[in-house]
């Protein structure tokens, strides 16, 4: 990123923050379908509670996007859970309705899903592509052995090869991220599941990336609450996500890039973005789904939201002198919010670049110093970056 030697960088940050976090022309919803799920993972940071978004909820959506759609240019949704394929007939029906409705207002239309991928058969991958969902998100966390022990069955069975059978025909019909969540545990065997991914013919057809398991106590009798003996600290796995990357590109795959500049990062301190319970509650947070401590409204009055919104939307990373020093800042906008409140937590607010940005930069150097366009540091400048 340049910027002029007279700018302030954290003045043009600040107002980008801004401006993105109040943007109205964009809306996103995050959907709920199913706060049930069919695995049982000894780390997940949800309170599930077997439901089923019902008619008179997908109806409140519905309106909300009605009062919306005439004021904005685009329209994002990610499908979530518990598992959201659990979920399935209401994630088709509204997919409908929004499709219907952005196409006839001239509104562009996105939407992803996030899911275990166990209930990713060849049916439902056509369908979903059929219903505009052209992203997956689907985890493994290590070989059979491994990921079958941190990622069983509701019934205690292993799910490892009913998911690597749906990988097969879903990247005929999405675009599919696999996602290793990763702690000081299974973290040895980055390698044997790569191998596992390669030789399944993978490679060049999927991205990977880690993710740092956190043992979030919010209260409530979620799993992860317990799940503290073996996690990695921040730094230690910025560290391993380095490892993660080298790995991945030998055997083929594609891996996050260098980040680039950011805005509000994320939904819980964006104003036009919510995220939707399988009953119609409202959170501002991904990681607050199931939490009842969390609620901050519903989405049959979505506009009248109680006191728990404000903590959201009064985030302020420009306030910590930490995060205005950062060599980061740029491109984390002060990270994770929900864990930046948290004080057990506030160490993993920070993505990985704050620890690792000279590696990952010299990294991109190596890999592109063949190409064309070139890069070129003056000895002035590597001594600025040697220093941070």
């Amino acid at each position: 990123m340049l910027v002029a030697s007279e700018a302030d960088e954290v003045v043009l940050l600040k107002d980008l923050y801004e401006a993105s976090r109040h943007d109205s022309s964009h809306f996103a919803l995050t959907i709920v379908t199913s706060l049930g799920c069919n695995f049982d993972c000894p780390y997940c940071f949800e309170a599930k509670h077997p439901s089923i978004m019902d008619a008179d909820v997908q109806k409140s959506v519905l309106e909300v996007v009605d009062d919306q759609i005439s004021r904005i240019r685009s329209f994002t949704v990610t499908w979530y859970g518990g598992e959201p394929l659990v979920g399935k007939r209401p994630l088709m029906d509204l997919s409908d309705a929004f499709i219907e409705r952005c196409d006839t207002r001239g509104v562009e239309y996105e939407a992803s899903i996030v899911t275990n991928g166990y209930l990713l058969d060849h049916e439902t991958c056509r369908q979903l592509r059929d219903h505009r969902v052209s992203g997956a998100q689907v985890t493994l966390d290590g070989p059979p052995m491994i990921h079958d022990k941190m990622r069983p069955l509701a019934n205690g069975k292993g799910s490892f090869s009913r998911i690597i059978e749906n990988l097969h025909h879903a990247i005929d019909y999405l675009g599919v991220t696999v996602r290793m969540n990763v702690d000081a545990n299974n973290f040895a065997s980055v390698e044997e599941l790569l191998k596992i991914l390669a030789t399944e013919g993978f490679a060049g057809k999927l991205a990977l990336y880690a993710g740092q398991i956190v043992a979030v106590n919010d209260g409530v009798s979620a799993p992860s609450s317990t799940y503290d003996s073996c996690c990695f600290s921040n730094r230690q796995f910025a560290h391993a996500n380095l490892r993660f990357k080298e790995l991945a590109r030998q055997y083929g795959f594609s891996v996050a890039p260098l980040p680039g500049p950011s805005g509000a990062p994320c939904t819980a301190v964006r104003a036009n973005e919510l995220v939707v319970g399988s009953k119609g509650e409202l959170y501002k947070c991904w990681e607050s789904v199931g939490n009842v401590l969390e609620v901050i409204g519903h989405i049959r009055d979505y506009k009248n939201s109680n006191g728990r919104l404000q903590k959201w939307l009064k985030y302020d990373p420009f306030t910590d002198d930490e995060c205005r020093s950062c060599i980061a800042l740029p491109v984390c906008m002060g990270g994770c919010a929900h864990h930046a409140m948290d004080p057990v937590q506030y160490e993993n607010r920070c993505s990985t670049f704050r620890h690792t940005c000279r590696e990952e930069i010299l990294d991109f150097v190596k890999a592109t110093k063949n190409s064309s366009s070139g890069l070129m540091f003056t000895s002035d400048s590597r001594r600025k970056m040697d220093t941070r």
